[in-house]
């Protein structure tokens, strides 16, 4: 997925529309450069040593994940006896965890070593691979047993995966970052090739029960090589942008950024809009290769496992094929097009491809278009997840693409769930439903791509996402605050960014775990009121990505006569939070921030303060809050009333039927033998 260069022809590129208006993005060198459509540049991030070596290792582990993806599913229909329901749990258990740990897992990502957070996830996925293998060769394995070791792995793999996305800088140039994830894309459709064919290579050589077995201590071993590769990198340690940043403070930052920008939220729609419809022809591959193809069904329920894993081996091949020429031709369309046009062709030819393939019936055509679906998936999908690399900056890169991976296998579990139905309900005895799904999948991707030009996956392109302060000058980035040298490095000072209103020393009678509020204050001339409103809808949008809990811009009660005074009034969640800003700065933030300065027309610096709020002032919803829990708790005590009331009167009834009840005294006589 690469978020591509405007055209050769282009000399100037107006700024995103999350940046200053008047930013504009540097010319480029005239004149056609054109690039071969197949190209060896394709292959340019592989002459780095560490990139080799740790594609190559991580490459042999996802085949080797493949292969526990295709024998899961194998062995739950042995424990159940064909029961679809279980064995469709396999593939749910498996990817749950990624919806449901991504962002945890990005949280780790950035406050963590990743080097060593990866060792550990693959030695992890190794041992529950080792112990589901024994389990099974002994007999020992059950569904419930299978399915929470599935899970568990799948904790591993949600894990390790935005780590791993979140090296890719480190590890290529950045020119060949865009490359270096189409070749992941390549070895993850090889793998999804590759997986199947030698998981039926493992049964047919050692029987069912016990290939099974073997093929998961296969998949444990595909991770030793990873280990060692990362064992033996000596990568400096990871010292975090953030400060020191707790899990859910990081957490709740990533969630801030994601959601107060454009285009972030742009590309994660896209990702849902494209990966829905494709599911209907990646979860329904199987029916693909047997009821729309018109495969012959013995009704036995092992030579059909066989033909059905066979056929669908087959068709995951002719995609991994189709992915090998997509990252050939990738070069080329980098060098000619820009990313979004190249996104929504290809979009558009998936869609032709699924309508083509609902009327396609015979197994050899469906691998062509197989191959032209290839083609197609690994650009499309490679494109997003370099948008979302391109899209942010250092410091919350790992949770950016946490939440991508979120939507992206959240898209997966929805579309399954979605296509499942429908072919379920077009299918009849005469008529394959699967034919509708696939029709109806490729008119639905068609249409969605009309939200395309409201929401472009290049809205950051050309903005300078790299860190504000990282070996330049400090300057201050608000009153008062100066940050360090080189703040992405290390943690700052304790005494730097703390305002003399906020140091407990000078101002004993504060305290350190208020919310902070940061007013600055605009002089604005008449004549320049407009544009500066103009621009600080953008600056909100920073200020919010960037970790203000809360941001207005007030008027001034009265005008001087020569200037407007505005007042921009940001506030935080605690100091440690207003301290964290100066490493999260960008260098485009800087450039944002310069301009909304370049407005203020009084003399001297630009006026501010800041002030850590107590009492109702450092809670603006505490009255609310405070009525809200004086109802509940008047709710609560009439209902305890009523509650003691009815114990009581019920008490009462049954005093009252005691005291009418009379004793009654039979004679009983008892007969003993004599």
């Amino acid at each position: 997925m690469s978020l591509m260069s405007s055209s050769p022809s282009e000399s100037v590129v107006s700024a995103a529309p999350d940046a200053a208006p008047a930013q504009t993005i540097p010319a480029k060198p005239a004149g056609p450069q054109r690039v071969p459509l197949f190209s060896p540049e394709a292959w340019s991030p592989l002459k780095v040593e560490l990139f080799r070596s740790l594609y190559i290792a991580t490459s042999i582990a996802q085949i080797g994940t493949w292969v526990r993806e295709a024998g899961g599913p194998w062995l739950m229909t042995e424990l159940t006896n064909g029961n679809s329901v279980m064995v469709g749990k396999v593939l749910m258990y498996s990817n749950l965890p990624i919806c449901l740990f991504s962002v945890f897992a990005g949280a780790l990502a950035d406050v963590l070593d990743r080097r060593r957070l990866l060792i550990v996830t693959q030695a992890w996925m190794m041992i529950v691979s080792i112990i589901l293998g024994v389990l099974t060769m002994t007999h020992h394995i059950n569904a419930g047993w299978l399915l929470a070791l599935t899970f568990l792995v799948g904790t591993g793999t949600a894990a390790a995966g935005p780590a791993l996305q979140a090296l890719l800088p480190e590890l290529v140039p950045r020119k060949d970052l865009a490359l270096a994830i189409n070749l992941n894309s390549v070895a993850l459709n090889v793998a999804r090739a590759l997986g199947p064919a030698l998981f039926i290579v493992v049964i047919m050589l050692m029987g069912e029960r016990i290939g099974v077995g073997a093929s998961f201590l296969v998949t444990a071993a595909s991770f030793i090589w990873a280990i060692w590769v990362l064992y033996a990198w000596k990568r400096p340690r990871q010292v975090a942008s953030v400060h020191g940043e707790q899990m859910w403070d990081a957490i709740r930052a990533g969630f801030q950024y994601t959601i107060h920008s454009p285009a972030n939220r742009a590309i994660l729609l896209r990702v849902l809009l494209f990966i829905v419809p494709a599911l209907v022809m990646w979860s329904q591959v199987p029916i693909i290769a047997t009821t729309h193809l018109g495969l012959v069904k013995t009704h036995n329920l092992q030579q059909d496992l066989q033909i059905e894993a066979k056929a669908t081996a087959l068709l995951f091949t002719f995609v991994g094929i189709g992915a090998i020429f997509g990252v050939l031709i990738m070069p080329g369309l980098q060098g000619r097009f820009r990313i979004d046009p190249v996104v929504n062709v290809c979009t558009l030819c998936f869609a032709a491809g699924l309508i083509v393939l609902a009327f396609v019936h015979h197994l050899w055509l469906a691998c062509f278009v197989m191959i032209f679906l290839g083609i197609n998936w690994v650009i499309i999908p490679t494109n997003f997840n370099t948008a979302t690399q391109k899209s942010v900056p250092l410091w919350v890169k790992g949770r950016a693409i946490s939440f991508y991976l979120t939507v992206l296998f959240g898209s997966f579990a929805l579309g399954s769930a979605i296509w499942g139905h429908v072919t379920a309900h077009f299918t009849t005895e005469t008529y394959p439903g699967i034919s509708t799904s696939l029709l109806l999948g490729g008119i639905s991707m068609a249409a969605f791509l009309i939200l395309a030009k409201w929401f472009p996956l290049t809205l950051n392109e050309g903005l300078d996402l790299t860190a504000a302060f990282a070996g330049a000058p400090t300057r201050p980035v608000f009153p008062d605050i100066v940050p360090a040298a080189d703040p992405v490095a290390g943690p700052l000072p304790a005494s730097a960014g703390i305002p003399a209103g906020l140091d407990p020393q000078a101002n004993p009678t504060i305290t350190a775990n208020g919310p902070v509020q940061v007013s600055l204050q605009y002089d604005v001339h008449p004549t320049r009121v407009e544009e500066f409103l103009a621009i600080m809808p953008h600056v909100r949008r920073q200020r919010r990505r960037n970790g203000a809990t809360a941001w207005r811009l007030e008027p001034a009660s009265t005008a001087g006569p020569t200037a407007i005074t505005y007042h921009e009034i940001i506030r935080y969640r605690s100091a440690t939070e207003l301290k964290r800003q100066p490493a999260r700065m960008t260098k485009n933030d800087l450039t944002l921030l310069d301009q909304a300065r370049g407005f203020h027309a009084g003399e001297g610096d630009q006026p501010g303060r800041a002030e850590i709020l107590t009492g109702d002032a450092a809670d603006p919803y505490a009255a609310h809050k405070a009525w809200i829990g004086q109802r509940l708790s008047e709710l609560f005590d009439c209902l305890f009333d009523q509650t003691a009331a009815t114990f009581d009167r019920h008490a009462a009834r049954r005093e009252r039927a005691a005291a009418r009840r009379k004793a009654v005294y039979r004679e009983v006589r008892i007969w003993l033998p004599e």
